[in-house]
């Protein structure tokens, strides 16, 4: 599965990645494999977004998951080629 992130961070600046598929929220969800040191935020209407409680955590989710991490620029992009697609 084809899979995007986008660093941020949070008000209490921990990290976290977004994360968009063609494949759609609903299916990349139940395909990526989270753990125990992330947080899962997947509500409804939102792109799923993982923040992490320890340092490393998401370098290891990203290469775990093969997330192509793209810049703003590239990510506003690409959510504008796959339209509709991320929110199924």
């Amino acid at each position: 599965m084809t899979l995007y992130g986008l660093h941020g961070i949070t008000h209490g600046a921990a990290k976290v990645l977004t994360v968009m598929s063609p494949a759609g929220r609903t299916r990349a969800l139940a395909y990526v494999q989270g753990g125990a040191d992330l947080i899962v935020h997947a509500h409804s209407g939102q792109l799923t977004r993982y923040q992490e409680r320890r340092n490393g955590a998401l370098a290891q989710f990203i290469a775990m998951n093969r997330i192509a991490v793209l810049s703003k620029p590239e990510w506003d992009a690409k959510k504008a080629e796959l339209g509709a697609a991320i929110w199924r």
